[in-house]
């Protein structure tokens, strides 16, 4: 897999809750740390992805948002 951004991080698929549009994917990664990911069911579908699938959370920088109170 070749692709232009810098932030892949490995990990495990955790857990899958999917709905009818989009599917919430929540992704183990090392230090007992979770990443969660919402994509298209059609995604998760084609990606067969499911429980233990090992997957990269790629992570665009123009799409993260920081917030505080």
């Amino acid at each position: 897999m070749k692709i232009s951004a810098r932030n892949q991080i490995p990990g495990t698929v955790k857990m899958i809750k999917k709905g009818p549009v989009t599917t919430e994917v929540v992704i183990s990664i090392a230090g007992d740390n979770e990443i969660v990911s919402t994509i298209t069911t059609h995604s998760a579908e084609k990606m067969n992805l499911h429980e233990g699938s090992k997957v990269y959370a790629i992570m665009k920088a123009s799409e993260v948002m920081v917030g505080t109170d």
